[in-house]
């Protein structure tokens, strides 16, 4: 306040600052809020999938050991070994409320077995089958996972600067729009008694000369 001149002037530029700030603050809340309803449908979302991936996998390994009972684990290891697949993501980005987050989906065609039915089970076909179908479960985990985080991210961020405005630059601000006020009227009463005091002795003087 000591670097502050009690002007006309910086009391608008105080009082423009501060509905700013309250403005600014009222913004982020609803941004907050519109985030916060993302973020837990986001995690209600990333649970189910977690849950529905993890019990695809469970399946295909419970297929994977029926296989190796009857294949035995060293040509089930060459099996495995020997089947390659590639597989190529794409990632996007979509906006919420300015958050980034991915969208990830698999570009090529789902693998097939490349092993010999010859030799094998059906254990080992509805296994390959099962694991196939997890990734698309797989992307989106992921997909889930990375935009949880960032939102929690940007709540947290949001949240902090809605912090700042209300316990810092507000409460700033006010304190000072309201000094300001104070010496204002101060200088004003100051005024109106000196112009009072000349405006008396002007009079004293007029009827002392007349």
């Amino acid at each position: 306040m000591s670097n502050i001149s009690p002007t006309r002037m910086n009391l608008l530029k105080f009082k423009r600052s501060l509905q700013l700030a309250k403005s600014g603050r009222e913004i982020l809340e609803k941004k907050r809020d519109v985030l916060m309803v993302e973020l837990r449908n986001f995690a209600y979302d990333l649970q189910r999938v977690r849950i529905e991936l993890g019990n695809k996998l469970s399946e295909a390994f419970s297929y994977i050991e029926k296989a190796a009972v009857h294949l035995g684990i060293e040509k089930l290891r060459i099996i495995t070994e020997l089947t390659r697949f590639p597989i190529e993501f794409s990632v996007d980005y979509r906006s919420i409320m300015g958050v980034l987050v991915p969208r990830i989906k698999i570009e090529s065609e789902k693998p097939h077995p490349d092993y010999g039915f010859l030799g094998t089970n059906i254990y080992l076909d509805i296994a390959f089958k099962r694991l196939s179908e997890s990734l698309d479960l797989i992307c989106e985990l992921a997909e889930l996972e990375e935009s949880t985080r960032r939102i929690a991210e940007a709540v947290e961020s949001t949240q902090r600067r809605i912090n700042a405005l209300k316990h810092i630059y507000i409460p700033r601000y006010r304190e000072i729009v309201k000094k300001i006020e104070m010496m204002l009227e101060e200088r004003e009463r100051e005024e109106f008694v000196r112009m009072k005091k000349v405006k008396s002795l002007m009079e004293k003087r007029r009827i002392a000369s007349g």
